[in-house]
């Protein structure tokens, strides 16, 4: 027999308001649209568009990164995390202290993509549209669709005695979080606009930076015990940009600016900006393979190195059809020698602000390389070509144009938002 999507999260059992338990309903919009989300890859959920279990888990993720610092033993950690969130069933498996239940409010409709003259795509991920960069996954998935405008309530109680922690994750969550896929590239960002009916003011876009440094000194310190996991810490990369007249502008800045350096290409014979990369992995990839088409012999001063494995795995290096078709290397992939996904630890993302909406880009603290290494494969077989290096000497960054001699690759990005060490 086949079953029913419910048309909201089921409810939780929640207790009766008592001196010991603090119960709110945070309403939430999203200010970029919800990428995925669904039971389906890529695709947002049609009845469930907002899932309660997808937020306890999100809240659990920030509460480690809030919190988990402070312990200095993994296994404590773990002990107070599943007395607050609970843990697997099993052996010692126990319910979370928190309770929670989402109600839909608005449902959204399908955000529409634009070119960039301004005219509708019907796949944002397609290579015309102005956000093909950030939403690349859907670019060979047929009239695929994120949406725009969605709004719901979430109904939280939870132990007076975790107070403390649960609204550090919240707060988490809220700033540098979202909800659905992709959310550290920005889509699925929240805006909190009441709780318990009461509405949450704006900071100026003046103060934001002050307002977020001053809550992570609060909950965090520079002495992070635990490195296992993502975490934030006092005194962590973290960039605001000049304010845009809403989220879309100020999110579209961000990674508008992260396509430009990641993408960074010497001029064509023509003067425009599609000529060789400024990066050594297509070099490295012709060196590794021993292939490479007419004119484009390897000459990159920098040997064997993939910096920019640093934003995230895995990625895919595709030479373009003419030059393959040429000599150029067939498509590879960059993943993880034991696991091919490894998180970014870089965030950005907008954050509403009075008049409109800033940009946030930060680095998370915590393992900034997969624990084996990495491995180079051609992505057709499968065959192992290499198990390169992301690790530059000063050297190395004074050879990679977009470096400006920053031998970390994501400081270095931050630093063309103007951040400063």
């Amino acid at each position: 027999m086949r079953k029913r999507t419910p048309k909201q999260s089921p409810p939780a059992v929640m207790k009766q308001q008592s001196k010991d338990t603090i119960c709110q309903v945070r309403h939430y919009k999203l200010i970029t649209p919800l990428f995925g989300g669904g039971a389906e890859p890529h695709k947002p959920d049609a009845v469930t568009v907002v899932r309660g279990s997808e937020i306890r888990g999100l809240l659990r993720f920030w509460w480690r990164a809030t919190a988990g610092g402070r312990f200095s033993n993994l296994n404590v950690m773990r002990e107070i995390e599943g007395k607050i969130w609970g843990t697997a069933a099993g052996i010692g498996a126990g319910y979370s202290q928190v309770k929670l239940h989402v109600t839909l409010t608005h449902g959204g409709k399908p955000f529409q993509a634009t070119d960039r003259k301004g005219h509708p795509v019907n796949n944002i991920g397609n290579v015309k549209s102005i956000y093909s960069y950030v939403a690349f996954p859907l670019r060979d998935v047929p009239n695929a669709k994120v949406w725009d405008g969605i709004e719901f309530d979430l109904e939280i109680c939870f132990p007076k005695s975790f107070a403390e922690d649960i609204e550090a994750a919240l707060w988490a969550w809220e700033t540098f979080g979202g909800i659905g896929a992709r959310t550290r590239r920005g889509f699925g960002a929240l805006q909190l606009v009441t709780i318990n009916g009461k509405t949450v003011p704006l900071a100026s876009p003046h103060e934001i930076r002050a307002l977020i440094k001053q809550r992570l000194e609060q909950l965090t310190s520079t002495d992070q015990r635990q490195t296992g996991f993502p975490r934030l810490y006092s005194n962590c990369p973290l960039v605001i940009t000049k304010p845009s007249k809403d989220a879309i502008d100020a999110w579209r800045a961000l990674f508008d600016r992260y396509k430009r350096f990641r993408q960074a290409r010497y001029p064509d014979a023509k003067g425009r900006p599609f000529g060789r990369s400024q990066w050594p992995e297509p070099d490295a990839i012709r060196r590794i393979t021993g292939r490479a088409s007419p004119g484009h012999e390897p000459i990159h001063p920098v040997q064997n190195k993939f910096p920019r494995g640093q934003f995230g795995l895995p990625i895919i290096f595709q030479f373009k059809e003419k030059d393959e078709a040429n000599g150029d290397p067939p498509k590879t992939t960059l993943e993880g020698r034991e696991q091919d996904r490894f998180a970014s630890r870089l965030i950005f993302r907008p954050l509403a602000c009075q008049g409109g909406a800033v940009g946030l880009a930060c680095i998370l603290g915590g393992p900034a390389n997969p624990p084996d290494g990495y491995v180079l494969k051609e992505q057709t077989s499968g065959a192992v070509l290499e198990h390169p290096s992301v690790t530059l000497s000063l050297q190395d960054a004074k050879q990679i144009p977009p470096l400006h001699g920053e031998p970390d690759v994501l400081k270095a990005f931050l630093k063309t938002l103007g951040w400063k060490e």
